[in-house]
């Protein structure tokens, strides 16, 4: 490469075609030649006359400069200029080739494949050995050094991955086999720091020379804020507040940007820019949401799939409208606290909630259910039915005829002093492994003064979801069709025990809650301890859902 200044040109023979300029110079003074004056006596007869049109006998020397600027510049051109280029100085060793494969990666995926492409090339051309080592958390073991035109192939079909680029934990194993003599690394950066980032620039440093290329474009993420409202967080390194999109199908069942959500105020977050994204949509439209994802971008990290965090279901309440008068002794008090955050609320009488199409109602202390065919048909087709016990139920004498009951139930109640009174208030056992409530500690103050005991049987264990210390149900399920019947052998409020005062009792409203929907199957082999899952829905590094193949993903 020539330079001239900060002007450097690819192709510096071609500059030798300005030595033609003066010949064209020339050339183009002497063509057409100059007239020959010819005296002739009849001319004079036009003397006086003028022509409206002359005609120049040459070329004016201005028209000739035009011409020639437009030739120079077509030489220049072709000459391949740069503006301050940077000279790289020839090696001759080895070249490592490392790629971020995250998801950072994948804006400028094409860009980046074409620089290695060049790298490559020119390192084929020079003779020189390469390896590529792609940073996307696949195991490997040491790096091959080959013919840098056999790892071609391999570039091209590469895809960047949809988690954060993970590079190997040991740089001196991956670079054991490396041949002898300075190593020249081109390094194509994301933009990220990741784990053992500086363990390897180190590592590179001490072998020869390191070269970064930056991505050419600012990355911005976005995640689901934790918390009892849903809400997502927009985090990118400049200060600009794209639209999120919210994506789902529409009621023809054609999937489309169903609304647009505005960034909040930004916040700085070490030399990020944080912007929160409120989810302010009618439940009906945001039930529907598959994914968020930021506006004109195109990466794993730019999308978050929707859940139950996000889908809130609706929740039916009904209990005694009698004893709202006195709002902490309502079971519903204690029951609208625990659900309200997590879940979108409606109450009244059954009747009239049947009709808005709940996901879940809860009954608090309710018998004699006049729409008992309507709710059974409710809870045949999926619906999630809690009763919770009460003085009511426990003095209602036909008890045992009552339908929509998960196991049978004894007359009366069980309490201190009482005709099955048990000496001192009982405390809850560990949830089982298999059941909704796995996972949630177990306080030690929570205890229990009354309950209503279930009739013995043999299946009154397999319908057992949780227990007291003294192995008497306190909650049981059953399945009716598609729906499920569940329930709670305590009132929901301080009467019987103090469970509905612990911060125990919104986590397993919220847990049973999240069970409403399932299928007989998903329900039977629910366990939220489990270390694997099995993927409905999955995103490539491209930000693009993909259909889960048959496997399993381990938790995080």
């Amino acid at each position: 490469m020539l330079l001239l200044g900060p002007l450097g040109f690819a192709a510096p023979w071609l500059l030798g075609a300005l030595i033609a300029l003066p010949v064209l110079w020339v050339i183009l003074r002497a063509m057409p030649p100059a007239p020959r004056r010819v005296i002739f006596p009849g001319v004079a007869l036009l003397a006086g006359l003028v022509d409206r049109a002359p005609i120049a006998s040459r070329t004016p020397w201005w028209l000739l400069l035009i011409r020639l600027a437009a030739v120079a510049a077509a030489i220049l051109a072709f000459a391949g200029p740069v503006w301050r280029p940077v000279v790289q100085p020839a090696a001759d060793g080895p070249l490592l080739i490392v790629m971020d494969a995250g998801f950072a990666a994948a804006p400028d995926w094409a860009a980046r494949q074409t620089r290695v492409e060049t790298a490559l090339t020119d390192a084929a051309a020079a003779g020189r050995p390469a390896a590529l080592l792609m940073a996307d958390g696949r195991g490997q073991g040491a790096l091959a050094f080959q013919p840098a035109d056999a790892l071609l192939s391999g570039l091209r079909a590469a895809q960047p991955q949809p988690w954060s680029t993970r590079l190997p934990d040991d740089p001196g194993a991956t670079l054991a086999d490396a041949p002898e003599g300075s190593l020249s690394t081109l390094w194509i950066a994301d933009g990220t720091d990741h784990p053992n980032r500086a363990a390897w620039l180190a590592a590179l440093a001490d072998r020869g020379t390191v070269t970064v290329v930056p991505p050419a474009r600012p990355l911005r993420t976005l995640a689901l804020a934790a918390g009892d409202t849903p809400s997502l967080t927009l985090t990118s390194v400049d200060d600009a507040a794209p639209a999120i999109q919210a994506i789902g199908p529409d009621p023809q069942g054609i999937e489309r940007a169903l609304a647009s959500l505005t960034p909040g105020d930004a916040t700085d977050a070490d030399g990020l820019t944080v912007r929160p994204v409120a989810i302010d949509l009618p439940p009906e439209l945001r039930n529907r949401i598959t994914r968020f994802q930021i506006e004109a971008e195109t990466h794993a990290g730019a999308v978050v799939l929707a859940d139950d965090r996000v889908r809130r279901r609706k929740v039916a309440l009904v209990g005694d409208p009698l004893a709202e008068g006195q709002q902490l002794l309502a079971q519903t008090h204690y029951l609208r606290q625990a659900l309200a955050p997590t879940t979108d609320l409606v109450e009244g009488a059954l009747g009239d909630v049947l009709d808005t199409a709940p996901d879940v109602i809860v009954l608090a202390d309710q018998v004699q259910l006049a729409e008992t065919l309507d709710l059974t048909q409710w809870v045949a087709e999926g619906g999630l039915l809690i009763r919770f016990a009460g003085p009511r139920m426990a003095g209602y004498d036909r008890l045992a005829e009552e339908p929509l009951l998960p196991v049978a139930l004894r007359q009366g109640g069980r309490d201190i002093g009482g005709a099955l009174s048990w000496g001192d208030p009982r405390g809850l056992a560990p949830f089982p492994d298999d059941g909704p409530f796995a996972g949630l500690p177990v306080p030690d103050d929570v205890s229990v003064r009354a309950q209503l005991m279930a009739q013995p049987a043999p299946d009154l264990a397999g319908r057992t979801i949780a227990s007291l210390s003294d192995n008497t149900p306190l909650i049981t399920r059953d399945r009716l069709g598609q729906g499920q019947v569940v329930l709670v052998h305590v009132t929901a409020n301080a009467e019987w025990s103090n469970l509905p005062l612990s911060g125990l009792f919104p986590q397993m409203m919220e847990r049973l809650v999240a069970t409403a929907r399932l299928s007989p199957s998903e329900a039977a082999t629910e366990d939220l301890t489990q270390p694997f899952w099995t993927p409905e829905a999955v995103l490539d590094g491209f930000g693009r859902p993909r259909l889960s193949r048959a496997g399993q993903c381990r938790q995080p």
